[in-house]
């Protein structure tokens, strides 16, 4: 986007100059205009202002060659755009580019990065800890940043203590034009002590976190947010949810939450919370946990329910994970919700696919234009399939214009009934595709946008594939996973190929995940077919039998070359092929391993791993055995030496982030 706006701007003064360069009468004095232009432009590249300490400093300059009739090339420099434009293209960078490459370059750029139209949203999540470090020590200490800081992004997954290191640097840290704030994998006192600090002013709040948090914790945060008079928007996304009941707040309530997703413990915990968010639009909620409370939904306390239901609240997105809810209770909920003009609703109840019931409910929501719908169910016992199908393709979901898609993995005995286009980011499939259930769905009838929105893609290698199957198409897939399998003959394994050649795009697979044992030729011409993978996950055992032992030198070449991230899983990495570990992925920049920390080796082995693996950022292990205070406090003492690490425990976890 930037080079584009770039082009285009030079583009657009050099047609102007061409222009004017054909109106002229005279050949010598447009020789001579163009040579003025040239010479301007070359002493332009080497003036600087009178301010600049370094003599030998130059502007940055972008030579741009257009060909005209007569292949004249006009040079053009950055510092010849207007301020206007220059202030539009550095909007589209990240502060550490802006300051790193542009601050104090000359008092016109500083002058550019320090306009107050120049919002600036740092993200120091995901990044080294180098960059890390220059934005605290360089980039957040300017009085004008902090004067213009819209949002703050800070994250410990794969920075692994980043939000500590940044409260220690800045305990007492004001930013008074903070509006966003996103932090991810943070503890809670982490969470609190940011949460409130930074909110002053902040209209949206993103908290997700999947370390172990106390229940009144979570209570507590919820009650933090629920109470805050500026959020406008806020998510909500903490281990096994948040149970949200009656007693959570015991005042009136006065926030202006428009936009909220949570995951909430219980569905009953649903009623309570939309008594607490009278000015709610749009609401996602995702009920975690398995445990069910019996509670009597009898209709006197729906119509008390009733009284509190936010009126503006037009987008429902209810998602239940594990949840064993029934349907009647759903029913009763949505009746009271006759406002909606878009519901969303994904369960793994059996119960639930019944598309007569779901028109029943529909049909009482009068202003509902939009219906998805992702019901997944797996069949144990005896159902009739197309009685289920035959349910969604009545007339009122043709008069609705609702494609409803009925898919039966019978290898998996897995049922999946969805709509069109999918409106989810994870889709499961089987390598032996699926039996469409509906009357006229080939595999052709589908829009060519069905599943545009699936990122993540999860097949199951078990059987053949039949080409007689209808063809699915994920076309933005970047994250693929394969399980349940074993060891496959060749003819599976160009079953596998075929199948996925044929689904996805495989150029646009960054991300492989093996549950399953493949051949190594197989994952050989799979890296061939998809060159932009740069993280695989695996087991510690499957990987070393997929590579025979470190014995398929192409293999290993191969993935030497490719694999930057590596997660390994169901095993130990031991001191007799550390060595040999190393010399396969000496490129990989993220690692997630195993370790004993009974292992008499364990120090020798992270030693190694630290002292040769030269372009790593990051390393996870999860450690096997009882983790006591002493093995604590004695690897921390050990790590501390190295300035350019920065460690610590994670429940079973010790995460080591790497200058």
């Amino acid at each position: 986007m930037i080079l584009f706006i770039f082009g285009l701007c030079i583009c657009t003064l050099i047609i102007i100059g061409w222009k004017l360069f054909l109106s002229s009468q005279s050949f010598e004095r447009q020789s001579q205009a163009l040579s003025d232009i040239i010479e301007q432009s070359e002493n332009a590249s080497l003036s600087v202002d009178d301010t600049i300490q370094n003599d030998e400093l130059q502007t940055p300059s972008t030579n741009i060659i257009c060909d005209a009739q007569d292949n004249s090339v006009v040079p053009s420099v950055l510092e010849h755009l207007p301020d206007e434009i220059l202030l539009d293209i550095i909007s589209y960078l990240k502060p550490y580019d802006i300051y790193h490459s542009l601050h104090d370059l000359n008092n016109r750029f500083n002058s550019i990065i320090s306009d107050f139209q120049l919002s600036l949203n740092m993200d120091i999540s995901h990044i080294s800890k180098n960059e890390f470090d220059y934005c605290l020590s360089s980039v957040l200490p300017l009085p004008s940043v902090l004067l213009r800081l819209h949002s703050l992004h800070i994250s410990n997954d794969e920075t692994y203590g980043a939000i500590a290191l940044f409260i220690r640097q800045y305990p007492c840290l004001h930013i008074p034009s903070l509006r966003s704030l996103s932090l991810t994998d943070a503890t809670m006192s982490q969470i609190k002590f940011l949460f409130l600090r930074l909110s002053t002013q902040i209209e949206h709040v993103s908290i997700v976190t999947n370390r172990t948090i106390d229940m009144n914790e979570k209570r507590l945060l919820c009650q933090l947010i629920l109470k805050h008079k500026t959020l406008r928007s806020c998510r909500l996304s903490l281990c096994d949810g948040v149970d949200c009941d009656e007693t959570i707040l015991n005042n009136s309530i006065n926030n202006q939450l428009e936009n909220i997703v949570i995951d909430l413990s219980y569905f009953q915990n649903i009623l309570t919370l939309l008594s607490y968010i009278p000015n709610a639009k749009r609401l996602t909620i995702n009920i975690n946990q398995q445990k069910y409370y019996n509670q009597d939904y009898d209709a006197a306390a729906f119509d008390i329910f009733r009284l509190s239901i936010p009126t503006q609240l037009t987008y429902f997105n209810l998602n239940l994970r594990f949840s064993n809810v029934e349907f009647e209770h759903i029913e009763q909920l949505l009746n009271c919700l006759v406002n909606l003009k878009h519901l969303c609703c994904s369960s793994f109840r059996v119960e639930l696919v019944d598309g007569y019931r779901w028109a029943q409910v529909l049909e009482r929501l009068p202003l509902l234009r939009r219906f998805e719908c992702v019901m997944t169910t797996y069949i144990y016992h005896s159902l009739d399939l197309n009685l289920i199908s035959q349910s969604f393709q009545t007339l009122f979901w043709k008069e609705k214009n609702w494609s409803v898609v009925c898919d039966y993995f019978q290898h998996l005995s897995r049922l999946i009934i969805y709509t069109i286009p999918f409106y989810k980011n994870l889709f499961t499939s089987t390598l032996n595709g699926s039996q469409s259930l509906n009357d006229c769905d080939d595999g052709n009838t589908l829009p060519c946008n069905a599943y545009d929105r699936v990122t993540h893609l999860k097949v199951s290698v078990q059987g053949l594939h039949s080409d007689n199957i209808p063809v699915r198409k994920f076309r933005f897939v970047t994250s693929l996973s394969l399980c349940d399998g074993e060891s496959y003959s060749d003819h599976s394994n160009s079953s596998l190929l075929s199948y996925l050649t044929s689904t996805i795009d495989l150029t646009k697979i960054r991300h492989l995940k093996l549950n399953s044992l493949l051949s190594g030729h197989t994952l050989f011409s799979l890296l061939c077919k998809a060159p932009n993978i740069d993280g695989l996950s695996s087991s510690y055992h499957n990987l070393l039998q997929m590579i025979n032992d470190f014995g398929d030198v192409w293999l290993c070449w191969l993935l030497n070359m490719m694999i930057k991230r590596l997660t390994l899983s169901y095993g130990r990495l031991t001191l007799s092929i550390v060595d040999q570990f190393i010399e396969l992925f000496s490129n990989i920049e993220h690692l997630s391993l195993c370790m004993n920390m009974d292992d008499v080796d364990f120090q020798e082995i992270l030693l190694k791993l630290l002292q040769n693996l030269t372009h790593l950022s990051s390393i996870r292990i999860s450690l096997a055995g009882k983790l006591t205070d002493h093995f604590q406090s004695q690897t921390v003492t050990w790590l501390s030496n190295n300035q350019e690490l920065h460690s610590e425990f994670n429940d079973n976890f010790l995460d080591i982030w790497i200058t």
